[in-house]
């Protein structure tokens, strides 16, 4: 409930939330995004590490009232992702090998398929 505690606290589907927390029930979730048993996705990964923000994939969605899919989460959007997504190198020391690495063998900027993003068994177990 972390966004939650100040956006949209006044919505009743919101309040259903609080309501089943209180009474101590399962919260009666609607799948929204739905990726198949043998995909993985890893929000820290994305979040926290790669400070992708939650609009990149799931829209603005501060301004819906219903919470609807607005990419398609397919393979291949993933894939583009990965393929144009620059990472987010600063102040974490665990990229400088690579940083240097890819510097010497390329103008470009590190992305994610330069390290392994397009690796099968990053999403698929």
């Amino acid at each position: 409930m972390n966004c939650h505690n100040a956006i949209k606290t006044e919505s009743p589907y919101i309040k259903r939330i609080y309501n089943a927390i209180e009474r101590n029930e399962p919260i009666q979730w609607v799948r929204i995004h739905n990726l198949p048993d043998l995909a993985y996705f890893n929000h820290a990964q994305h979040v926290k590490v790669g400070g992708i923000e939650c609009v990149t994939c799931h829209g603005p969605i501060q301004e819906m009232e219903v919470v609807q899919q607005y990419s398609s989460l397919t393979m291949g959007w993933c894939i583009n992702c990965h393929r144009e997504t620059v990472v987010k190198t600063d102040g974490n020391a665990y990229y400088d090998k690579l940083v240097k690495m890819h510097a010497e063998n390329s103008k470009d900027p590190l992305k994610v398929v330069n390290i392994g993003g397009l690796e099968c068994s990053k999403c698929h177990y």
